[in-house]
């Protein structure tokens, strides 16, 4: 990076872009050029609207300077979204930071799927498990104000994202309840008409393999147990209990996960059990629908 505050806009995107594909360690970033911008915007450089109007303009040396802070933190492998604190999710804004799993695209088919279902029933009760920063439970809550919604999330550090985001989007019908989801607090019963998850699904062996972007997020709402089924298998004893006639049971599962899941809610006694794939192709999501009234 330059020393002089006379370098362009556009002249420290690019170094920027190039520390971060050339210097970061281990690895480069995947994104570098997403990144790159991102941080610059964060420094208070001109975001996408303004910046083909403003790239030749010269940046000031302390938003240089602000602007090469962040990009060291990024190039030492911390999280774009946590630099930045906050991570967009279903087109809303939500707070993030360490202590919190990261809102990703690919679980916005989970929130779809469920908004979808539950518009046949607008006075829904909605039970998501292990809820994170609140993400798909706020996405559900903005698209649906007549359901009346639980999210159970165990992390201190999570919880307090939790209900930050709860009051920032001013979704009164959402109740965060601290808890283990594999032994539910009192509060948590039936009947529901959905009950969501995106439980931790990652082989504990696996960890330390992950990008180190990712071994930033809390192993917490990452760590599935040897398999990474340990929560699938702890949920099938309780939840597919808790949902009323017909009401959806509705997991956000890893690639290899899908038959495994599949086959513990079919033993739940739940039907119409399918695997859902994501625009990738990949299998991503697992339901089943808990049998109607005879």
């Amino acid at each position: 990076m330059p020393t002089a505050g006379k370098a362009s806009w556009r002249e420290l995107l690019r170094q920027g872009e190039h520390l971060l594909r050339r210097r970061a360690r281990p690895d480069p970033c995947e994104d570098a050029g997403t990144d790159a911008f991102l941080l610059m915007q964060a420094a208070g450089g001109p975001d996408r609207s303004h910046y083909p109007l403003q790239k030749n303009d010269p940046c000031p040396p302390a938003l240089r300077e602000k602007y090469l802070a962040l990009l060291r933190r990024r190039a030492a492998g911390e999280p774009v979204q946590y630099i930045l604190g906050e991570w967009e999710f279903m087109g809303l804004e939500f707070k993030v930071g360490p202590g919190v799993l990261i809102p990703r695209p690919e679980t916005e088919q989970l929130a779809e799927q469920a908004i979808e279902y539950l518009r046949g029933r607008p006075k829904c009760r909605v039970l998501e498990l292990c809820g994170g920063s609140g993400c798909i439970a706020v996405s559900v809550a903005k698209a649906l104000p007549a359901a009346d919604i639980t999210v159970l999330e165990l992390s201190p550090d999570a919880m307090r994202y939790l209900r930050e985001n709860i009051a920032r989007h001013g979704v009164k019908n959402v109740t965060a309840i601290q808890g283990d989801a594999l032994c539910p607090p009192p509060e948590i019963t039936g009947p529901y008409d959905a009950i969501l998850s995106n439980p931790p699904y990652i082989a504990s062996g696996e960890l330390a393999h992950l990008q180190k972007e990712v071994q930033k997020e809390p192993a917490m709402a990452l760590d599935g147990g040897g398999d990474g089924l340990k929560f699938f298998r702890g949920f099938n004893t309780i939840y597919p209990k808790m949902l009323a006639p017909g009401g959806l049971l509705l997991y956000e599962t890893g690639e290899e996960q899908g038959e495994a899941v599949a086959a513990l809610l079919q033993k739940a006694g739940l039907r119409e059990v399918r695997i859902l794939r994501d625009v990738y192709g990949q299998p991503r999501n697992v339901l089943g629908y808990a049998p109607e009234k005879p």
